[in-house]
């Protein structure tokens, strides 16, 4: 299992076609992976200046990503303990406050025992851009408890040939769930994502990429003629 962004950041010299999503042996989820951070304060302490909140969620407000995921492992930084949490039902989130910046990493499992568990990495962000140091906050816009630092990002995890009960899983009609993030706190802080516009993207920067890599596979091998070649000369001499 991988995600568009990981196929289309795939390094081959012989790149393999974008997989279709609608076909009969490749299915797709839209997720979102991301995070709110809320600065808590001048009155807070300086180890916990930031209540944080870190996830995975679709895209549909009613939709319970629990029905195809089977659990998601946060593996956070190793000041907290514990550092790995696991959430095995929706909401897929991990909530703790600090000060620092750092990656998060998530492996998230589904349920089908022969699909590997993907393999996502975030940055938690609790500074706007620009505001990361002390000397630049001081320069710019102080920071404010109303309004939280959103850091998200839109991907489609992509199945290819998914067992039975996950073809099954993926293709139920959706019910709405309390399980969705529709009642969630930070629900009017997420992106709206167009789900049409963000795959068109990703399908532009796929190709995008295999046309460079096609064309540095042209390169490497006309090189590879040309030494070839000049050995050949050499040899003679």
């Amino acid at each position: 299992t991988k995600t568009m962004s990981q196929l289309a950041a795939a390094s081959s010299s012989a790149p393999l076609p974008l997989p279709e999503t609608g076909g009969s042996d490749t299915l797709s989820r839209s997720i979102a992976v991301g995070s709110c951070a809320y600065w808590l304060g001048k009155r807070a302490e300086e180890a916990k200046s930031h209540e944080w909140t870190v996830y995975v969620r679709a895209i549909d407000a009613d939709e319970d990503p629990g029905t195809y995921i089977k659990k998601v492992v946060f593996n956070l930084h190793p000041s907290f303990n514990p550092a790995q949490r696991v959430l095995d039902a929706a909401p897929f989130e991990v909530t703790e406050q600090g000060w620092g910046e750092f990656e998060v990493g998530m492996q998230i499992y589904f349920h089908d025992s022969n699909e590997k568990p993907l393999e996502l990495v975030h940055l938690l962000k609790l500074y706007p851009d620009g505001e990361r140091t002390s000397a630049a906050r001081e320069q710019t816009t102080p920071l404010t408890s109303n309004r939280p630092v959103v850091s998200e990002r839109y991907d489609e995890v992509v199945f290819q040939e998914p067992s039975a009960e996950l073809r099954r899983r993926l293709t139920a009609p959706l019910v709405p769930s309390p399980n969705g993030w529709r009642s969630s706190p930070h629900a009017k802080w997420y992106t709206t994502f167009e789900i049409n516009a963000q795959h068109e993207q990703l399908q532009t920067v796929y190709q995008l990429i295999a046309s460079e890599l096609q064309n540095a596979s042209k390169r490497r091998m006309q090189c590879e003629e040309e030494l070839k070649s000049l050995r050949a000369e050499l040899s003679t001499v």
